[in-house]
């Protein structure tokens, strides 16, 4: 073979190489592009995650007369946010309004349609007392946003009036409220249904004079749900960890039962935790 075929050849394979040098680069190009449009989706939804995280469980509960209050949030292994939140609201009367509530599902559409009714609760507190009201206006707000739907909410709602000294309290398709001491349930006449899954929520509301010093403890089901070796921490876990305290204040409670929940779970939580209590000044 001549010399000059030999350079021709050699010019011919470093025109292929640079050839390919570049579709290779366009092609990385591409990719870092798309990589670079995915990255910044996600940090959009973890903006959105984290906004919403903030409002269904804010880490500072506002002072409410002759009450004394605490919270807590612990978000389930696997999950960046959920559909768990709390709410101490503003009712008539010097009144307060809790809530906790729990949306079925996790991710962001079960964090938002839980922001969407912590919302309604937040702006419908202020306009009454009663708790099956209150269940209900959320209710239908639900459905005139969504519909009837499978992705139903549970919630619990007591509400305290000081001038009456009265506790009142309401479910759909929620656990029942717990006397602080000693872990027995609020149970009301009739358990509502979900929300979101039917017109009437039908609950009955429950109530009762109180007095000062009683304590109440709301929860979603991330507590008694807790799991080790195929077992549930339970009411009786919660019962047991209440009545080996004499008195406790709400933080102090929560604590408690977050520490025993934890230690049951050996760490690993498989639902989110979420409690909310309160204690008669």
């Amino acid at each position: 073979m001549s010399p000059e075929r030999d350079e021709t050849d050699r010019e011919h394979d470093q025109e292929a190489m640079l050839t390919r040098l570049r579709e290779e680069a366009a092609t990385r190009e591409g990719d870092l592009a798309v990589l670079r449009e995915r990255l910044d989706v996600a940090e959009h939804e973890l903006d959105d995650l984290r906004a919403i995280r903030d409002a269904l469980t804010p880490p500072e509960l506002p002072k409410r007369p002759g009450l004394e209050l605490a919270a807590v949030f612990e978000p389930a292994a696997t999950e960046r946010v959920s559909g768990d939140f709390y709410l101490v609201a503003e009712g008539p009367r010097e009144s307060t309004v809790l809530v906790v509530g729990d949306v079925v599902g996790h991710g962001l559409t079960a964090a938002r349609r839980a922001a969407f009714v912590r919302t309604t609760f937040v702006v419908t507190a202020p306009f009454s007392d009663d708790p099956c009201r209150l269940l209900n206006w959320a209710n239908t707000a639900l459905i005139e946003r969504a519909g009837t739907s499978t992705d139903f909410v549970t919630a619990a709602c007591v509400t305290y009036l000081p001038g009456e000294q009265r506790l009142r309290w309401a479910y759909a398709g929620h656990p029942p409220a717990l006397r602080l001491d000693g872990g027995g349930e609020l149970t009301a006449p009739s358990q509502g249904t979900l929300l979101g899954t039917r017109e009437d929520v039908g609950c009955v509301e429950g109530s009762l004079q109180t007095r000062p010093g009683m304590g109440v403890l709301l929860y979603t089901d991330g507590l008694t749900e807790a799991r080790h070796a195929g077992e549930q921490f339970g009411l009786d876990g919660v019962s047991v960890a209440l009545a080996g305290l004499l008195q406790p204040s709400p933080s102090e409670a929560i604590t408690t039962l977050r520490a025993r929940v934890a230690e049951f779970a050996s760490g690993h939580l498989t639902d989110d935790l979420c409690m909310l209590a309160a204690r008669i000044d």
